[in-house]
């Protein structure tokens, strides 16, 4: 995934040298109005909600469709890989819960000014696989079927943009359900996350 977030800001700096300055505000202007599609990727920051210990830090990244409502709203369905989950210690041994979602956020984004915008929406997740790894060892075991194999989310952020395509965005995901099914405590999951998109006419 780090290899990925590479990959994706070193194309992002190709694309930014061949961008014509000199058109920025006419490309504005025409671009507000045009449906994209873009690929997105960055850092994750993530934790169970009942749980003790560290969060895991991993990534995400995939495609969205950037289609605009009027002047100031758009709408942008997005198709994610992430990797969630948390560390946590037993028996005095950090174990790493790698839990890895293919996730569907549908964003609604509200631009006040023309280089900014806020966002939120629902998201719902399908659980890929899930795997209690040992700090400092080789082993780890499967637990998928410890956890739930969906989950729905809710998704609030911000985003600047950099240049007309490429944009700076953070966001927090909230779970608004049980991720495990193991026991009677509701784990929520919590991620954060920050990172780069790209957006292309279609």
């Amino acid at each position: 995934m780090c290899l990925l977030v590479i990959g994706t800001v070193l194309f992002i700096n190709g694309v930014n040298g061949q961008t014509n300055n000199t058109m920025n505000g006419q490309a504005s202007s025409t671009n507000r109005g045009q449906t994209m599609v873009g690929v997105k990727a960055g850092v994750n920051i993530a934790s169970l909600s009942s749980f003790s210990g560290r969060s895991r830090i991993s990534g995400h990244g995939g495609v969205f469709l950037h289609h605009p409502l009027n002047k100031n709203i758009c709408i942008q369905p997005e198709l994610l890989f992430s990797g969630e989950g948390q560390r946590y210690y037993s028996n005095a041994v950090e174990h790493t819960l790698a839990l890895d979602y293919l996730q569907l956020p549908i964003m609604i984004q509200y631009y006040p000014v023309d280089n900014f915008y806020v966002e939120a929406g629902p998201q719902a997740g399908i659980l890929i696989s899930a795997q209690d790894k040992v700090g400092g060892l080789n082993g780890h075991s499967n637990v998928k079927g410890d956890f739930a194999a969906a989950q729905l989310a809710l998704g609030v952020g911000a985003g600047v943009r950099a240049t007309e395509r490429i944009l700076i965005y953070g966001r927090y995901n909230f779970g608004l359900t049980d991720a495990t099914v193991y026991d009677n405590i509701v784990d929520h999951s919590q991620v954060g996350q920050i990172g780069v998109a790209v957006r292309f006419n279609q």
